[in-house]
C-alpha cells in the first residue's frame, strides 16, 4: 500500500515540531491544518516516475491521487482522502488493485506541525502511514506494517515539491 506514504517519526525538538493533541475541532483546527496546508501541491519521487497532487477542498478536507509515468503513459495507482471525523483526523486510501478497490481507513495518532501519522492497526499492510515535512519542498512519507517473519517492514516514500 502507499505511500507515503510512513510508528517511528524523526524526533525534532524544535518548536516547529512540537506534538499536539489529536483530536479535531472543526471550527478552530488551525495547528492541525498546519501539516496538510503543507502537503498541498504536487510532489515527484525520487525516481522522478511517481507523482503525488495534494489540493485542499473549499469545506477544509484534503484529497490526494498518486500517479506513474511509463514512457508517454500516465497510470493512476491511488487516492486519498483526509477529513476530520469524530474529533479525529482520517486518511482514507484506495489504491488501485488492492482492497477490492474498497478505500480504508487510518486514524491520526501523532500529529504535529510538520508530521502526522495515522494508524489502523486491524489493516493487514501496511497499519502505519506517516508523512513528515522536513521543509517546503521535501516530504518524507513512509509506510509501516507486520511482516511474515513477526517483525515489521517500512517502506519510504521521499518527494521533491514540483508545484505549490
Amino acid at each position: 500500500m502507499f505511500v507515503l506514504l510512513l510508528t517511528l517519526i524523526a524526533c525534532n525538538n524544535g518548536e516547529e515540531n512540537r506534538k499536539v493533541d489529536t483530536r479535531v475541532d472543526v471550527k478552530d483546527s488551525t495547528a492541525s491544518q498546519t501539516i496538510f496546508d503543507k502537503l498541498v501541491g504536487e510532489w515527484q519521487s525520487e525516481d522522478g516516475k511517481t507523482f503525488e497532487q495534494w489540493i485542499k477542498n473549499e469545506n477544509g478536507t484534503y484529497e490526494s491521487r498518486v500517479y506513474s509515468l511509463k514512457g508517454t503513459d500516465t497510470s493512476w495507482n491511488e487516492q486519498a482522502k483526509i477529513y476530520p471525523e469524530n474529533d479525529k483526523w482520517i486518511f482514507e486510501n484506495t489504491v488501485k488493485g488492492q482492497n477490492d478497490g474498497k478505500p480504508v481507513k487510518f486514524i491520526s495518532t501523532i500529529l504535529s506541525e510538520n508530521s502526522v501519522q495515522f494508524s489502523n492497526p486491524t489493516h493487514d499492510f501496511p497499519t502505519d502511514v506517516n508523512y513528515t515535512i522536513t521543509d517546503d519542498n521535501i516530504v518524507n512519507a513512509f509506510i509501516i506494517g507486520p511482516n511474515k517473519k513477526g517483525g515489521k517492514d517500512t517502506i519510504s516514500f521521499n518527494y521533491k515539491r514540483i508545484k505549490q
